[in-house]
Order: C-alpha cells, then sequence, then structure tokens
C-alpha cells in the first residue's frame, strides 16, 4: 500500500529543548527545583485540562500562575521565557521540506490551542504543514486511540497509507496498533536514516516494511 502523507509531532520532535536556564531561575524564585516547575505546568490536572481544550491557553496560564502565587504580569512573563526555551531543529526541519518534494505533511500535537499561532508568528513553521492538528481542538490527546481515529478519519486514509513521527512511545505504540507506519524520533541524525526509503528519488513511494523501524532510546 503506498504512502501518502507524513504526519509529525511538535514538541520533542521539530522543537527541541534549547536554553533550559529560565526553568532553573523561575524555580529559584518561586523556591522549588527546576524539575518541580515543570511539573507543576506540564504533569498535572491544570496542563491535563488544557491539552484536551477544557481551559484555553490563556485562562491555562492564569490558573497556573494563580496557583504559584505570581500576578498577571510575572504569569506573562514566565509565559514568555519559557516558550523561548524551545527552538526549531534545524535538521528536522529540513526533512520535512525533502518530504514536502513527494508527499503531504500534518501535524499532530499534543498541545493548547495557541500552537497554531505560535507555529506561524513565533516560529514560522506553519506553512509546511498541510493541516495542524491540536489536542485541545480534537477534545482528546495522545496516546487515546481515538485521536489517530479522528486523525485518519480527517485524512480520509488507510492506516497503512500514513507515515507517524513521535518521540514519546506510547504514541509510536498507539499508531502502529492501527496499523500506521510509525518512527520513533531519537535525533534528527537516525530520523533521516529512517526515511531514507521513502525520499529515494526512484521510489514508489510503497513501504519497505510493514512498519518503519523502531528504535530504543539508548543514548
Amino acid at each position: 500500500m503506498p504512502i501518502k502523507v507524513f504526519v509529525f509531532d511538535c514538541g520533542g520532535v521539530l522543537l527541541r529543548d534549547g536554553d533550559l536556564t529560565p526553568y532553573e531561575r523561575w524555580g529559584e524564585r518561586l523556591g522549588l527545583r527546576a524539575e518541580e516547575l515543570a511539573d507543576r505546568l506540564w504533569r498535572g490536572d491544570l496542563w491535563a485540562l488544557a491539552e484536551t481544550g477544557q481551559l484555553s491557553d490563556r485562562e491555562f496560564w492564569l490558573r497556573a500562575g494563580q496557583e504559584l502565587g505570581l500576578d498577571d504580569a510575572q504569569t506573562a512573563a514566565l509565559r514568555e521565557e519559557l516558550w523561548n526555551t524551545w527552538l526549531v531543529d534545524e535538521r528536522v526541519l529540513a526533512l520535512i521540506d525533502r518530504i514536502r518534494e513527494r508527499y503531504p505533511v500534518w501535524m499532530l500535537s499534543n498541545a493548547t490551542d495557541a500552537l497554531e499561532s505560535l507555529l506561524k508568528e513565533r516560529f514560522r513553521v506553519a506553512d509546511r504543514f498541510e493541516r495542524i492538528l491540536t489536542s485541545a481542538r480534537l477534545g482528546v490527546a495522545k496516546p487515546k486511540v481515538e485521536v489517530f481515529q479522528e486523525l485518519l478519519r480527517q485524512l480520509a486514509l488507510e492506516p497503512g497509507e500514513v507515515v507517524f513521527v513521535d518521540d514519546r512511545a506510547e504514541n509510536v505504540a498507539a499508531a502502529a496498533s492501527l496499523g500506521m507506519h510509525v518512527i520513533w524520533f531519537i535525533h534528527a541524525s537516525e530520523l533521516e536514516r529512517q526515511l531514507r526509503p521513502y525520499l529515494r528519488q526512484d521510489g514508489d513511494g510503497s513501504c519497505p516494511a510493514k512498519h518503519a523501524e523502531v528504535m530504543e532510546d539508548d543514548e
């Protein structure tokens, strides 16, 4: 069955960690370790509500700031500084551009309703994607199988016509369980190696195996 579309995750794949010292600086200010601050923001109940669209991005930050004892100006500064810790992986972006020469590329990300505007205005990469689907817009987050079923419905494709790239093993496993071809993202060099069969100029777009190879992160 020929491949017809590639679907990329965002955070951890296209957007990668840069300078994380803002977590340390804000954590010290709040009496928290950097890891504790990250856990409070990204692994708590508020984030679970925001990433499934039950809170807007604005509501998420207002409530998170209140819980941390910050006023509105401090909360806005925290949001801005933490978003600045993300950087576009230029090697991944170059690979996406190569894929776009032969295939449409979509994005599927666990994110708030602000992701589309951030990718367009801050990171200037939104134009690389035919569609940007977020868990907040869909009302369900990876790795729940329903998010992948909705992706396939919107694509109007069979699972075997889709290649899905993500950095989290549970998300890759969920996509693979439906029959999608998967690539577990470790780093750009490994991604390029696994993409090579699809990018051959003389290829016909068919998948070289039932699923693209899934690698364990042994770094």
